[in-house]
């Protein structure tokens, strides 16, 4: 079965074999490999799924179908990985759609559906409803972009209300985070801040204009924040985010 919604962008990804397609389906990105999965592509899989989920759709859905080979049972673990891995941040829904029976039998031959919402038809996972959320996002520009950064933040939050104890961490972040995107050479990162009933997150894209150094986040940042970290995204993008966990 086809979904309802047709797609408003689509793009593909190869590298080593496999390919990545992606589709966005009214803000949720709809994902379907193709190729072999086994122990030579299960990286590029993980990767490129996570930094899919970096770019902060709505949800996302990984379509198994008849141009993909999963090499044997086990390799189904990397789509529970992969929303492990996101449970912090970004924190988007994950399912599995297996449009062909020979993936049908596989989700009934392992316990993937423990860890992963798994679907028959592409509608019925777009059908599903994602958690409840509100966000906020800015595109910075000017000289004084950590300051515009913790304006924004404690504005958006002030709007929101009940977020008094978290707001100044949540201002601090998006200025540190923000003068990390600016160190790399970003004249004009973008800024979303996201609310969830259990925590607040912080997240700065910006495009490197050298490739990022694999270095930890400044201290101050691991200080303020509960968890945080720096993800790339498909085509050579990084988002640099935090969390703080609310009581």
């Amino acid at each position: 079965m086809t979904p309802d919604r047709c797609p408003t962008a689509a793009r593909s990804v190869v590298r080593d074999g496999l390919t990545l397609r992606a589709a966005d389906y009214g803000g949720t990105v709809v994902l379907s490999p193709i190729g072999r999965l086994d122990l030579s592509t299960y990286a590029v899989l993980r990767d490129g799924l996570i930094g899919h989920l970096a770019e902060q759709p709505t949800a996302a859905v990984v379509v198994l179908g008849p141009d993909f080979e999963l090499g044997s049972d086990p390799m189904a673990a990397t789509f529970g990985l992969v929303r492990e891995r996101c449970r912090t941040w970004p924190r988007v829904p994950l399912a599995v759609v297996a449009t062909v029976e020979p993936h049908r039998r596989m989700l009934r031959r392992t316990d993937l559906r423990r860890f992963v919402p798994c679907f028959d038809s592409v509608a019925e996972a777009l059908a599903a409803r994602a958690p409840e959320r509100e966000w906020a996002a800015v595109r910075l520009s000017g000289d004084d972009l950590p300051y515009r950064a913790g304006d924004f933040t404690r504005r958006t939050c002030t709007a929101w209300g009940g977020l008094h104890e978290a707001t100044p961490r949540a201002v601090l972040l998006a200025v540190e985070l923000t003068g990390v995107a600016r160190a790399f050479g970003e004249p004009s990162p973008s800024l979303r801040i996201e609310r969830f009933p259990d925590q607040l997150t912080i997240s700065v894209r910006h495009t490197p204009a050298t490739p990022p150094t694999p270095e930890p986040l400044p201290t101050r940042v691991h200080r303020l924040g509960t968890a945080c970290g720096r993800t790339p995204l498909p085509g050579g993008d990084e988002v640099v985010w935090a969390v703080i966990v609310l009581a």
